[in-house]
């Protein structure tokens, strides 16, 4: 969250930037491997994936399709129908932590037949190493009082609640945008140290901006939750549908409200330096079931 780095490189991950652009996803997938029923054809956007990365999994005909969904451990994503692509998809992340080695992907469909099949689809997991940063902040915001602690529980009940029902259908129409022009100064994946002890690795981008600059929203959405955060100070996210919301967070100011609909570009705050921060940034994070 703060503006002093080791890097200014940008990483591919899923709760960050990894995914400006989403839509080539869906024009260009990739096969992996796998056996369709009924001559329907599995695709993954990419048969090797990084820790934080996402990807997304395409099952098509679309016609010939009535519902589908993956499963990834315990959990159960939806697969949404894109008309325009002839497809159903969903995106899936991979956790930073996640064990690097061939990984099986199950694919359940239900078909125009009424039919169920169980497919699956093989990839890779590369190991990625993230860099370390060292950072020093006021005591009080690294070892939190009671009282704050009691506060981020509840703050953190509230924010869950928030990305608990996700919009299935998606709303977002093209590739998502910058939500500032402001290089990165803390890429996503950062393991962090905080006055010399190891914290929660970063799990965002954060970009340099000036104190009152404009804050964009990436792409179409509906704003699901606004507030102010211990830790995210001001803070916004929107819900694009398809599972994918976006977070933008320690901002001097917010500009909209909880249930707003925005589209791509319409400014939603403007940059600071509210909650744990360091100096005017803007902190953005994707979040996925």
């Amino acid at each position: 969250m703060s503006q002093r780095t080791q890097s200014h490189l940008v990483n591919r991950g899923f709760f960050g930037i990894l995914l400006i652009s989403f839509w080539m996803f869906l024009s260009f997938p990739t096969p992996v491997t796998g056996a369709p029923a009924n001559q329907l054809k599995l695709h993954l956007s990419s048969a090797t994936l990084s820790q934080g990365d996402a990807a997304l999994v395409s099952v098509a005909p679309a016609d010939f399709v009535v519902s589908a969904r993956v499963i990834m451990g315990k959990k159960e994503i939806p697969l949404v129908r894109l008309a325009d692509k002839d497809i159903f998809a969903a995106f899936i992340a991979i956790p930073k932590d996640e064990k690097a080695g061939p990984k099986d992907l199950r694919i359940m469909v239900v078909d125009m037949d009424g039919k169920r099949s169980n497919q699956t689809l093989t990839f890779n997991v590369a190991h990625k190493e993230f860099p370390v940063q060292q950072l020093s902040l006021p005591k009080e915001k690294v070892t939190l009082s009671k009282k704050d602690l009691a506060r981020h529980q509840q703050e953190k009940e509230a924010i869950n609640k928030a990305l608990a029902r996700p919009m299935a259908d998606r709303v977002w129409q093209s590739s998502f945008n910058r939500p500032v022009a402001g290089e990165v100064s803390t890429p996503f994946g950062v393991r962090r140290l905080l006055n010399g002890k190891p914290r929660s690795s970063h799990s965002g981008i954060d970009f340099r901006g000036r104190a009152g600059e404009p804050v964009a929203v990436s792409s179409d959405g509906v704003v699901i939750l606004t507030g102010e955060h211990f830790f995210a100070g001001n803070s916004v996210y929107v819900d694009h549908g398809m599972g994918i919301i976006t977070m933008y967070f320690h901002l001097s100011e917010i500009q909209v409200k909880k249930g707003e609909k925005v589209r791509a570009g319409q400014i939603i705050g403007l940059v600071g330096s509210t909650g744990r921060s360091t100096g005017p940034h803007l902190h953005w994070g994707f979040a996925h079931p």
